[in-house]
């Protein structure tokens, strides 16, 4: 009997729907000098913060230990854009990027060993260079991590020898936001448009290290968004402009991180594991609630994964072409239109990529 029409384009349509995104890779190469790279963060036109080193024991890129490892800009009409250190610095690393390509992150000042790490947060303007943001009262070090579309920034930065805070900067001038009770190292990692804030309070290194994921807000202040059942660490990476928050917790069933999710209302769901592994976790969320990260597969090794709500957890190395020449290791940020950066690896070092959605 002959299908109906009807019938036909159903099946069509639900076909075409069950098609899993596929990825093309773009590699954002190095800077002169290095072999390695890594993206941090991507805006909604497809620009990219992120650093470039060479390699290092640790085995993955940007670790901030590496003399000559420097911040980069990079567009796919300019390319790759140093942008060098503060004065006096010879390490830096760019985090956070808005869409007006205002890049933050932090700088050394000081080549001497006894102070090369001690970084100070920027913020670089194709305009104005590189702007020293300074610490909190007391403190010799700070971070800035995240930058919204009013240029309101997010960061930590030591109090003492001993305590850091979160931060931010409002037209570079430092302010305090705090800390949940207890903690010893707070850092704010992302924040959105509405100004709502994300991050993590550390409460002991250990063993066992113990830390919470927190939210704050100018209304109601810091907001402990605990753990998964029976855990004692969570960390908040990342928050959407709905208030969705991602990142990563253990629980009383499982000793590895799993990525999680906080609706609205501040509730967690576990987002699992890749097939096979043990561990994930979640940095990067986009309005879509489209979520990246990475997690580890059967032989261990760690692969950059996506997560939406159709299609659960998966490897992105399964969506990109066999013959790429790409082990992608890491996704750091999505942006609206699904585009994705990280690390790979690609002719034995670690690179910066960018992918695109190819249907």
């Amino acid at each position: 009997m002959k299908q109906p029409l009807l019938g036909v384009l159903a099946v069509s349509i639900l076909t075409a729907c069950s098609v899993a995104q596929t990825y093309t890779v773009t590699d954002i190469g190095v800077l002169t000098g290095d072999n390695e790279s890594s993206g941090f963060w991507i805006n909604s036109s497809g620009a990219v913060a992120g650093c470039a080193d060479t390699a290092n024991s640790e085995g993955y890129p940007c670790t901030g230990t590496g003399v000559g490892q420097h911040a980069f800009y990079w567009t796919k009409s300019g390319g790759l854009k140093d942008l060098g250190t503060l004065p006096g610095g010879d390490i830096s690393g760019a985090i956070g990027l808005n869409d007006y390509g205002q890049v933050v992150g932090f700088s050394n000042v000081s080549s001497n060993p006894q102070e090369r790490y001690n970084f100070i947060a920027f913020e670089w303007t194709s305009t104005g260079g590189m702007i020293n943001l300074g610490t909190l009262s007391g403190g010799n070090s700070s971070c800035a991590f995240e930058i919204n579309s009013s240029g309101l920034i997010a960061g930590d930065s030591f109090v003492s020898s001993t305590l850091v805070d979160a931060a931010t900067w409002t037209d570079h001038k430092i302010k305090k936001v705090g800390a949940l009770p207890k903690s010893i190292f707070t850092a704010a990692l992302d924040l959105n448009d509405n100004g709502e804030i994300v991050g993590e309070s550390v409460f002991g290194y250990g063993p066992p290290f113990t830390s919470h994921g927190f939210e704050w807000t100018q209304a109601a202040g810091m907001k402990d968004l605990g753990t998964l059942p029976g855990g004692n660490t969570s960390i908040a990476n990342a928050v959407n402009s709905s208030g969705i928050i991602v990142g990563q917790s253990n629980s009383g069933s499982f000793v590895d991180w799993h990525a999680v999710k906080w609706d609205t209302s501040h509730k967690i769901a576990d987002l699992g594991t890749l097939p096979g592994g043990t561990y994930s976790i979640a940095f990067g969320i986009n309005d879509s609630n489209q979520i990246v990260g990475y997690g580890n597969i059967r032989d261990n090794a760690p692969h950059a994964m996506v997560w939406t709500s159709t299609s659960g957890m998966e490897d992105l190395n399964n969506l990109i072409a066999a013959d790429s020449g790409w082990v992608l290791v890491n996704a750091n940020a999505i942006n609206a239109l699904g585009q994705i950066t990280g690390y790979g690896t690609k002719g034995g070092h670690n690179h910066a990529f960018l992918l695109t959605p190819s249907n």
